[in-house]
């Protein structure tokens, strides 16, 4: 496991080059944010290939990591995944016949978590929150969803 991705321009010589290996998840830099929690490690698998004078690397990276529900408020764990990974760079860009990889491979799984993540509980309706009837609480009126409190409102 390193704490950089980096590729040498000279390795393409022969021909196209395919990568496998893991990323730190700490260069994610996430631990100062308290919806997020236990990052795991990035995995990636690119291919890179030489198209005259740019570079070209495509392949996936992924990794697990738990968010905080925005529905529940629970952490729950995830995979967060960008499989159509696609940078380009220009070999002029690379005086020193080196480029790397981190900050985009950072970036691509910074943009892959959701802005309002949703736990699987809280998705298919089997988490119900502190408070909420449902239909098995034997009141009448209640029909399991958040907004059956709302019918029995009185505003008088």
């Amino acid at each position: 496991m390193s704490a950089q991705l980096h590729l040498h321009t000279a390795s393409l010589e022969r021909g196209p080059l395919h990568m496998e290996g893991t990323l730190r998840g700490s260069i994610l830099d996430l631990g100062n944010d308290p919806t997020v929690r236990n990052v795991g490690d990035i995995f990636y698998e690119l291919d890179a290939d030489r198209k005259s004078t740019d570079i070209l690397i495509r392949g996936s990276v992924h990794a697990v990591l738990e968010l905080e529900c925005s529905r529940s408020g629970r952490f729950f764990s995830t995979e967060v995944k960008e499989s159509a990974f696609v940078r380009d760079y220009s070999i002029s860009e690379c005086p020193t016949g080196v480029i790397d990889l981190t900050e985009d491979v950072r970036e691509a799984l910074l943009l892959a978590i959701p802005n309002y993540p949703v736990s699987p509980e809280a998705q298919d309706g089997s988490y119900t929150p502190p408070g909420v009837k449902t239909e098995s609480d034997d009141e009448p009126g209640s029909e399991g969803s958040p907004w059956s409190a709302l019918n029995n409102l009185n505003l008088s």
